[in-house]
């Protein structure tokens, strides 16, 4: 497990009553909702109701049309927000936009249509947000203290974050390359000379020390860091 997912369930554990679930995401680059420049969190984790929300974030790419994301890219304060109608909220402006739709028709339908959200503007251009999902409006004071909880909750896992050029191997770069180039592990194996398995094995190590989701991830990180081309 991560420092990020040990730390996001340590936090979830102290939440009171009302926060429905907690959304950590985590990207070496600022938030662009351009499609030429997006790219998804390098880090991602949900928890409790919020879990619902990753196929269709991450998948569908929801996450680029979200407004809460689009806000948090733009404020370096803590805010509320809402999908609900008439109801005040730091995205109200933002909720007649035609790509908004889609994104509030399913947190509404999930209940999950307000919360409270904290940018995290870090060193190096990174950015990260923590967002509660809750079952009624936010005051001023819990917004506050979610706010301490967050950047607690960033220092905690900037601590425990491995170096971005992580200590991978020269076979497991290699794999990653030939995955990004859309080879299987059988044909990375027949490419390098290797068994199968020992290529499964390289690229699950690769995957492992880069903290990915899957293969896919693996390349986009990789490919970031700078370890693949």
């Amino acid at each position: 497990m991560s420092a990020a997912a040990r730390h996001v369930d340590a936090l979830q554990a102290r939440m009171g009553a009302g926060v429905l679930g907690l959304v950590y995401d985590y990207s070496p680059v600022p938030f662009s909702p351009d499609p030429a420049r997006f790219t998804l969190p390098e880090v991602i984790e949900a928890r409790g109701a919020a879990e619902r929300l990753l196929e269709d974030w991450c998948g569908r790419a929801l996450y680029r049309a979200d407004p809460v994301q689009g806000r948090a890219a733009r404020l370096l304060h803590p805010f509320y927000w809402s999908y609900h109608a008439g109801e005040p909220s730091e995205i109200g402006p933002d909720l007649a936009r035609a790509d908004v739709g889609e994104v509030r028709e399913r947190l509404l339908s999930w209940g999950l249509g307000r919360g409270m959200t904290v940018p995290l503007h870090l060193p190096g251009r990174g950015f990260a947000t923590l967002s509660a999902f809750l079952d009624a409006p936010a005051d001023a004071d819990r917004l506050a203290h979610f706010a301490l909880d967050a950047f607690r909750l960033q220092d905690r896992i900037s601590a425990g974050r491995a170096p971005d050029r992580g200590p991978l191997s020269p076979r497991e770069a290699e794999c990653l390359a030939h995955t990004a180039e859309g080879l299987s592990a059988k044909q990375i194996a027949h490419a390098l000379g290797r068994s199968e398995s020992m290529v499964v094995k390289h690229l699950q190590a690769a995957g492992a020390k880069l903290g990915a989701r899957n293969r896919s991830h693996a390349v986009a990180i990789a490919t970031r860091q700078g370890w693949i081309a």
